[in-house]
């Protein structure tokens, strides 16, 4: 990527331009464009973080295949003036951007806005206003729908904690410099700038990491974590993601593109990775609007890529994935890469025969190759149960757990307890570079997490689509978690994990839990396209807790995030699977 942009067309860059909006405030906005007279359609992206020479050279590339290139700063980032708050202004100010950008002698009026992780939510909030000028959108690696991200939250009542609050952390380096204020967390800061110069010194990158990550850990103690005094004046928003914990609340729907279903009215590029942090919310945003948008032809156009990528550019997230140029990361921008093809058949009129294409293509992980499908999930899939089985001692990895395809008669019941103060750890995030980083057979060893496993498949099983839990299950307390995680176990005993899931259960049911009382949960487990080979055995851990990368439930009715004593208590955990309570996995396996 980076000889590609160094090399070709001269280019016209115009730096620290302050485009106005509605309001009078004036953003900071690089343009990028082909020398020459134009015009030329335009690409309008917009970020919260500082523009570098990386930035600089994804545009560069971009403006070299024909394209004006807008990059503009958000509204109070890094030289744009205004207040910063997360996705709270993206809309207004994308919309009165698409339409300055089109308004340009350089521009020949239409317009896509695209980007990733933040520059592809920002895309969405921009489309949903319909700006006259704009002709589609390319969100990569982002999400229609705030809440659902496995950020703000992975269900309903669990925050995504770990990410939210480091990502919420690393923003206030900017925000305090803006408000001429020493720095409430200087690590983050420390950290941001070993990054700039990680090629150079990566032994200043590793410790200001692990300084950082030191820091989340005395974070992560503060009680109550709403209340976390470094960021009530920089980082308001936190405690507005903490205090609304319910996807109906209007303070999610109002950031919600799919609630505006009908105002989606251009072809939208959906790109994730089966590792990244959007990967359900992508799928669910595709699958929304062909299912129910109002234009048959705009629905049609609708696109879907889904590779072997995590949120972090090129970092394998599985050691078994091929090595070549299509397996590089989902941020491709060269000549050819997916997301150009998009833009240029819809921008440019090239590719005339794309829309014959099947809108779906999605890697195969186990077995290492692509397929087309005309929707998703596939129509071929065929949910399929997998029995959960024990005699009663399902705990750790050395438990009698197993999967089958044979439902149970009568069988007891696993237990374990859960205690809030000794939970399952997990990564900060899924998806910042190799999916989960705790090992799946390290946390298979506690007692305090159920093992389900096959026997080893006699045949390659491929499994496409949405993963679901139907676990039955009891606790002694009203409220509690319950967690699942579908793992590929090779024959070398290596568990890679594929999918994850946590139901709060005080939601999850239409009448109250009762301690004691036996009640179904439907755990989403995510999604996943994987071929367990032949040998391989298909395994599900089941528990109450993965920390940080789930908020902890402290089994008292109240919540971390709210109560200043942050007392826990311990909750026994039944999960049944007799004839009564037949708890299964439920895999979308391909039929051959």
């Amino acid at each position: 990527m980076t000889d590609l942009a160094a090399d070709g067309p001269e280019l016209v860059i115009e730096r620290d331009l302050m485009v106005p909006m509605r309001d009078g405030v004036r953003l900071r906005t690089d343009v990028f464009r082909p020398a020459g007279p134009g015009p030329f359609p335009t690409l309008v992206t917009r970020y919260p973080y500082v523009a570098d020479e990386m930035t600089d050279a994804g545009a560069m590339l971009v403006a070299r295949q024909g394209y004006a290139v807008v990059w503009q700063h958000c509204r109070g980032r890094y030289g744009s003036e205004g207040v910063f708050y997360p996705f709270r202004d993206d809309g207004p100010d994308g919309y009165d951007t698409v339409e300055w950008a089109a308004a340009q002698p350089w521009s020949n009026g239409r317009v896509a806005s695209y980007g990733a992780s933040y520059g592809g939510m920002q895309a969405w909030a921009t489309a949903v206003l319909r700006p006259p000028h704009l002709v589609a959108i390319a969100p990569v690696s982002s999400a229609p729908s705030y809440f659902g991200c496995n950020i703000m939250y992975w269900a309903q009542g669990v925050m995504g904690l770990g990410f939210g609050l480091m990502w919420t952390g690393q923003i206030t380096t900017w925000e305090a410099v803006r408000a001429g204020v020493p720095q409430p967390l200087p690590e983050f800061e420390q950290l941001e700038r070993a990054m700039k110069e990680m090629a150079s010194d990566p032994d200043a990158f590793l410790k200001a990491a692990m300084d950082q990550t030191a820091l989340m850990s005395t974070l992560l103690t503060r009680r109550p974590l709403r209340e976390i005094a470094e960021l009530a004046e920089l980082a308001p928003w936190w405690r507005d993601w903490c205090d609304n914990d319910d996807p109906r609340d209007a303070f999610w729907r109002r950031q919600n593109a799919l609630d505006r279903i009908d105002d989606l009215t251009v072809p939208i590029f959906h790109m994730t990775g089966w590792y990244d942090l959007f990967t359900g919310a992508t799928l669910d945003g595709f699958a929304a609007l062909k299912r129910y948008g109002a234009d048959p032809r705009v629905s049609d156009a609708h696109r879907l890529v889904v590779g072997p990528w995590s949120h972090v550019p090129g970092v394998p997230p599985r050691p078994d994935l091929p090595v070549g140029p299509e397996q590089t990361d989902m941020y491709d921008h060269s000549p050819g890469s997916p997301l150009m093809q998009f833009l240029g058949h819809h921008l440019k009129g090239e590719n005339p025969d794309y829309g014959e294409r099947p809108p779906v293509r999605v890697f195969v992980m186990g077995a290492n190759r692509w397929r087309e499908d005309s929707q998703w999930p596939p129509a071929e899939a065929r949910a399929t149960s997998y029995w959960l089985r024990s005699g009663g001692g399902a705990n750790t990895l050395d438990g009698d757990g197993s999967l089958s395809l044979e439902p149970p008669a009568g069988e007891p019941a696993d237990s374990f307890v859960y205690d809030p103060a000794d939970p399952v750890p997990g990564p900060i995030g899924v998806g910042l570079g190799g999916g989960p980083e705790i090992e799946p057979s390290a946390t298979g060893r506690r007692a305090d997490v159920l093992v389900y496993t096959s026997e080893p498949l006699e045949e390659d099983l491929e499994v496409v689509g949405p993963v679901a839990v139907k676990l039955w299950a009891s606790s002694s307390v009203a409220d509690t978690d319950f967690t699942a995680k579908l793992i590929d176990v090779f024959p070398d005993g290596t568990a890679q994990a594929l999918c994850q899931g946590v139901v709060r259960t005080r939601y999850a049911t239409a009448a109250p839990v009762t301690p004691g009382a036996v009640h179904q949960f439907d755990v989403s487990v995510g999604a996943t396209a994987n071929v367990f080979r032949a040998g391989h055995r298909i395994r599900l851990h089941v528990s109450s807790s993965e920390f940080p990368t789930y908020e902890l439930n402290p089994n008292t009715g109240e919540r971390l995030t709210h109560d200043p004593s942050g007392r826990t208590i311990t909750a026994t955990q039944h999960v049944f699977h007799d004839a009564q309570h037949p708890s299964n996995l439920v895999l979308p396996v391909i039929p051959h």
